[in-house]
This record gives structure tokens, C-alpha cells and sequence, in this order.
């Protein structure tokens, strides 16, 4: 059974259908469909049972989908994962947009940078997919991907753009009840701090720039932290630390291609080493593979999608 159709039936009996990729202002005042379990209690059960759920990154299901874009998500989810990382940027008027990239033109019709144009000069643009080919689809708001979320069962994993007011993030999650359903990615100890002081009620994926900042980072360790421990093989030895403080692991298999673990993986036709990263602690699988990912979690029974199911907060 797909997994959206899974947490339709477990968790989600008053499931919502999100107009396709809605060009204007979204509803903000509708009620949230009903929510799965607390975060926290979803990664305990992860990491005490050795399963693992997958993010995909930048909302792929693969490499030639189209980064950041909800008709990549919907797709996505409809396949296995339901955790989506998505990258937030800002208009010159201010308005939340996603988007990897500084410029426009690697994923988009348009050119230049984004910071350079309103929200209405962007919506101009049209979103390309991996391949280069023009699709269908405007450059998103983050209000549109935490509504899409909130009505489908998403969780966004939030990178949050140098330059971008983390205090509009966070009313933008607040107003659309979304605290249950996003992480917020911290790349530095100072980040970490920031974070648990103004949204101590969200999940934060941390990591530091350096020993000293990791050993502090861990210091601060509580139920809502996650620790992302790279985009290599994960140090058993981080793993028991990891363990011993109560904090789940996220470990990336992405990155350049013919260099990252999802190719690495994938050379033999053999995706098994996504099952040995569950069965070794790894709780999140972040992945440019996130389908091939899931499926094989699946197969080994290592797929955490039980952890999911629980009672409303």
C-alpha cells in the first residue's frame, strides 16, 4: 500500500485536497486536517526499534524531478516519503519563496537573482525540472508548501537562506499550525541556540562546524533535537554518543553526483546499505533517491512509517 494512502486511512480521515499549485494567496484561516503523531515521539520509536524514515531532498523523488516545487512533493508522497526538504528564500518585497539557489536560472525560466525581483516578477518565472525542460509550475511561497503539508501529511525539513528573517518562518508555521510538521535545519551551534530560544516547540536538525561545536551542540541536547551527522558513512561511535544522549540521527546520502552515497548504493542494483543505516541508528535518511530509498527500507522491514501513527497532540 502507498504510504499516502496508508496515512489517509490511519491518520487522516478528514484529508483535504490542495488546489493545484494555486497562483494567488492561499487560505490561511481553513482548519488543519488532523495531525500524526508528536515529532518527538516519532523519532523515540525510530531510534528504539532501529527503522528509519527518508527525506527527499529538495522535494525530488529523484534527481530529474523538479527542485522545490509542490507538484514534485505530491508526487513524492504519493511514492513512500513523506519528509520533504525544502529551501526558503526571499523576494525583494519580502514574501517567503523556495528556492536552492541565489539566481533563478539553474531552476527556472528566469534569470538573475531571486532577492532581485517581487513576488509578482517571480511568479512570471516557470519552474524547470532536473532535466532542463520547462514545466507547468510557478516558483512556490512557503505558505503554499506548509498548506500543501499540513492537507497531504508532509513534514518539511526547513533550510532557511542566509538573509531570511527566521522570525517570518516561524509566524508563517505558527499560522498554519504546522509546528508538529516541519524541522528547522541548523548549520552552526550559534544556530542551534537561535533556534531553541524562539521555537522551542519545533524540531531542529543540528549540526556544527566543528568538534568543539558538535561536542556543545550535544550538550544542549532534548527531545525535540536531531543531529545530522554528514553525507558519508556515519561514525558508529557518533551513533552510540548520539544514542547515550537521547538524540535521533539524520544522515545525508546525497550530494554530487557519482560521488554520493545514493550512487554508491545504487552501482551494484543492490540498495541494501539504506536497510544498514536503519539497522545501525540512522533515523532519517535524507536522499537524492528517496523512492529507491524507502522501497528498500521496506523490503528489509526497516520502513518507520508505524512510528507515525498515534494520537492527535
Amino acid at each position: 500500500m502507498r504510504i499516502r494512502q496508508f496515512l489517509s486511512a490511519m491518520l487522516m480521515p478528514a484529508l483535504l485536497i490542495l488546489s493545484a499549485c494555486a497562483m494567488g494567496r492561499v487560505d490561511t484561516h481553513r482548519p488543519p486536517a488532523p495531525v500524526m503523531r508528536a515529532m518527538p515521539d516519532v523519532f523515540d520509536c525510530l531510534r528504539e526499534r532501529r527503522l528509519a524514515l527518508v527525506s527527499a531532498h529538495r522535494g525530488q523523488k529523484d534527481p530529474m524531478a523538479a527542485e522545490n516545487s509542490i507538484a514534485s512533493f505530491a508526487d513524492t508522497i504519493e511514492r513512500g516519503p513523506i519528509f520533504i526538504e525544502v529551501d526558503v528564500s526571499r523576494s525583494a518585497d519580502g514574501v517567503l519563496m523556495l528556492m536552492h539557489d541565489q539566481t533563478l536560472d539553474r531552476t527556472t525560466t528566469g534569470l538573475g537573482p531571486l532577492a532581485g525581483y517581487s513576488y509578482q516578477q517571480l511568479r512570471r518565472a516557470w519552474l524547470k525540472d532536473g532535466k532542463g525542460a520547462i514545466t507547468d509550475e510557478r516558483i512556490p511561497t512557503l505558505e503554499e508548501a506548509l498548506v500543501w503539508a499540513r492537507r497531504n501529511g508532509g513534514v518539511l525539513q526547513l533550510d532557511i537562506k542566509p538573509g531570511v528573517p527566521l522570525a517570518d518562518v516561524l509566524e508563517q508555521v505558527r499560522e498554519q499550525r504546522m509546528e508538529n510538521q516541519v524541522i528547522l535545519i541548523a548549520y552552526s551551534l550559534a544556530d542551534v541556540r537561535n533556534f531553541q530560544r524562539a521555537a522551542p516547540e519545533m524540531m531542529i536538525s543540528a549540526s556544527g562546524r566543528n568538534a568543539s561545536e558538535n561536542a556543545a551542540i550535544l550538550a544542549m541536547a532534548n527531545p525535540r533535537m536531531l543531529f545530522f551527522t554528514g553525507v558519508a558513512e556515519p561514525d558508529p561511535a557518533l551513533i552510540a554518543r548520539l544514542d547515550a544522549a537521547g538524540v535521533e540521527a539524520i544522515t545525508g546520502t546525497l550530494g554530487k553526483a557519482g560521488e554520493r552515497l545514493d550512487d554508491r548504493y545504487l552501482a551494484d542494483g543492490n540498495a541494501s546499505e539504506y536497510a544498514a543505516l536503519a539497522e545501525r541508528g540512522v533515523a532519517l535518511i535524507a536522499s537524492d533517491q528517496p523512492v529507491v530509498a524507502w522501497r528498500a527500507l521496506k523490503s528489509a522491514d526497516r520502513d518507520g512509517t508505524i512510528c507515525l501513527l498515534g494520537v492527535k497532540q
